[in-house]
């Protein structure tokens, strides 16, 4: 790395500069034309000469444009901040969502590398009402993508009680039992996430059930398909242990359980992921083998390996 691309990476300005339009929501506040200072500034709820500033400095990296001093439009850069663009980048770099939970978290990283976690956890247990509900908004965004994918990928028709642990509001379970009819589902999530939840299965024609509150407190109904996507990585190693135990107390004879997480093939992402977990507590990204190791210790053998077309890749344990 040269000293202009360690400059150009430890940049504060532009990263905080795009949440704060993100978060003001000016891309779709100018997606239906252009409009003055003035004008943006009274919609977004902003100060007039400080919103300037901020749209002179964004317009200079090609997110807005600009025909006088004082009228901004909409760029071909900043289109990917708009509220419906793919891949959700406006909600995630929302500052008053749980991605700017998750920002503010790294601003803590010298704390937290020298005391060895953060002085408060940042997972869905301990978040605000405004940043649950943010969370499990950008994890189903995230599942109606992937669902289909992982519908796809096995056999399902092998199944007759599927239960997805910590499910958010069941994105993923909609996927499933739209696909696969025969399926009986259940959805174990706390309890803040389950109106949410149940308003989606009915909207989408599904019956499933739900069970709420903290997973480490439940007793777990029988099943022969347990599902925990993107929930072991929370955990360090003596709860994700817990939590894949009480999953294979619970599973029926001949079941399996699937553990959707991240794989570490590509470095520079797991690494990533791993530092996230890091700051947001009480939780790490694994490598393969280390995720038998914590099913071993649950009494689980890993039975596959699948590799859907979007998403993470798939574990199967069996007993």
């Amino acid at each position: 790395m040269t000293p202009a691309e360690l400059a150009a990476s430890s940049d504060l300005i532009l990263p905080m500069a795009i949440r704060v339009a993100a978060t003001l929501r000016l891309a779709d506040l100018l997606a239906p034309g252009p409009l003055t200072t003035t004008e943006l500034a009274s919609e977004a709820k902003a100060d007039p000469e400080a919103l300037a500033r901020l749209m002179r400095y964004l317009t200079a990296r090609g997110l807005f444009e600009t025909s006088t001093a004082d009228t901004f439009a909409l760029g071909e850069g900043g289109k990917w901040l708009l509220d419906d663009a793919p891949g959700s980048a406006r909600k995630w770099l929302d500052l008053e969502g749980f991605g700017g939970h998750m920002d503010r978290a790294f601003f803590e990283l010298l704390g937290t590398v020298r005391a060895g976690g953060p002085v408060a956890a940042g997972n869905k247990t301990s978040l605000s009402v405004g940043a649950t509900a943010s969370y499990d908004e950008l994890m189903a965004e995230r599942a109606r993508t992937e669902g289909p994918a992982l519908a796809e990928v096995l056999d399902w028709r092998r199944f007759e009680q599927v239960v997805d642990v910590g499910g958010g509001t069941g994105a993923q379970l909609v996927a499933l039992l739209t696909a696969f009819p025969h399926l009986h589902g259940t959805l174990v999530e706390l309890p803040a996430s389950i109106a949410t939840a149940q308003q989606k299965f009915s909207e989408a024609g599904v019956s499933c059930g739900v069970l709420a509150g903290n997973l480490f407190e439940l007793e777990l109904p029988q099943a022969d398909a347990f599902v925990l996507r993107y929930l072991l990585h929370s955990f360090e190693d003596d709860q994700a242990i817990e939590a894949l135990a009480k999953c294979r107390k619970a599973l029926s004879e001949g079941g399996s359980i699937f553990v959707m997480e991240a794989s570490d093939a590509t470095p520079a992402v797991f690494a990533t992921m791993d530092l996230l977990m890091l700051v947001l507590g009480h939780g790490r990204e694994r490598t393969l083998t280390q995720y038998d190791d914590v099913a071993a210790a649950a009494g689980l053998s890993r039975k596959a390996i699948y590799h859907p077309t979007a998403g993470p890749r798939v574990l199967e344990y069996v007993v």
